[in-house]
């Protein structure tokens, strides 16, 4: 190779090098801006993670990675600065996020910049030991995922307590996978709103959409003109909506991809109660809290990507 052409090549590599550093630091600002704005929510996702993975195409790791650094860097807006003049890794920003503050800054940026990887990781270990596991999941095969997570000693020895019952009562060694699955299974069963609402409404033989609390929507109306309250909303009229719902957000955007956020989620008015709306299945719906209170912010009604009801 000429020295004319491996001067072209290293020339071109540092451009590209200095592009894309420069980009690491625009997204950091966009992703700034639509935090501050919440543009995800206008666009049917319940977090701005969502909106990064969904819209813009970016792996989890990667979504993770620049969020977290991007709200650190509104508490110490240094470490954006280092970023964009290369003096900082994006990586080794986001190993000090969990560590750093205003007040002790000057420490840990500098550390950032100096020390090795390793280094900086066994830093940031003596000072917080939680960080230095990362929780993540990958997948090893079509559908085997490996689960990452750092335990506290008593949690893994009542983890480990839980697997010796269930060995003893099934008369044979049962693994962590397992041990896991069963504790996972167990809860859902129990705790699970839309399996409950499955149960209930099959042992009790509700209709979905008959009355059975839901009742004269003008009825409710008018006596909520009168003195408008907010009445408990009935059992079984919460199975169905949870069951026709599927216990996911039901915000649906201009897009039509309906969020299906599954996390912190709350029953909706229609028509709010305050102007007579009542409680029927037709009037109430689900919604993450992040599209709840955006839409009660915001003054506006969203559409909603529910699915039909249907009797099984």
């Amino acid at each position: 190779m000429s020295s004319t052409l491996s001067q072209q090549i290293h020339s071109r590599a540092l451009e590209i090098s200095s592009r894309y550093k420069k980009a690491e630091s625009e997204l950091l600002d966009i992703l700034d801006q639509l935090d501050r704005h919440r543009v995800y929510l206008k666009h049917g996702h319940s977090s701005l993670f969502l909106y990064v993975v969904r819209e813009l195409g970016l792996s989890e790791s990667m979504a993770y990675l620049l969020i977290t650094v991007s709200r650190k860097a509104r508490q110490v807006p240094e470490l954006k600065t280092l970023i964009a003049s290369g003096a900082m890794t994006l990586s080794n920003a986001r190993r000090i996020t969990s560590v750093l503050t205003p007040q002790n800054k000057a420490e840990w940026l500098e550390k950032a910049t100096t020390l090795t990887q390793k280094q900086l990781e066994k830093e940031v270990a003596k000072t917080r030991p939680q960080a230095a596991v990362n929780e993540g999941a990958s997948y090893v095969s079509g559908d085997r995922v490996k689960l990452q997570v750092g335990l506290a000693e008593k949690d893994m020895l009542a983890l480990r307590r839980v697997q010796d019952l269930l060995s003893q009562a099934r008369g044979r060694a049962v693994s962590l996978e397992e041990t896991i699955t069963t504790m996972t299974q167990e809860h859902l069963k129990r705790f699970d709103p839309v399996r409950r609402a499955k149960r209930q409404i099959a042992k009790k033989g509700v209709t979905l959409g008959a009355q059975n609390g839901a009742k004269n929507p003008q009825a409710d109306s008018s006596q909520a003109e009168a003195a408008p309250k907010r009445a408990p909303i009935p059992a079984n009229l919460l199975h169905q909506i949870r069951l026709r719902d599927e216990g996911r957000c039901t915000y649906a955007p201009e897009n039509g991809k309906r969020c299906n956020q599954s996390r912190w989620v709350e029953i909706h008015h229609k028509i709010p109660i305050s102007e007579g709306g009542p409680n029927t299945l037709e009037n109430l719906s689900t919604l993450c809290s992040s599209h709840h209170d955006w839409t009660h912010a915001s003054k506006t009604e969203p559409s909603f990507g529910a699915p039909q009801l249907t009797q099984s």
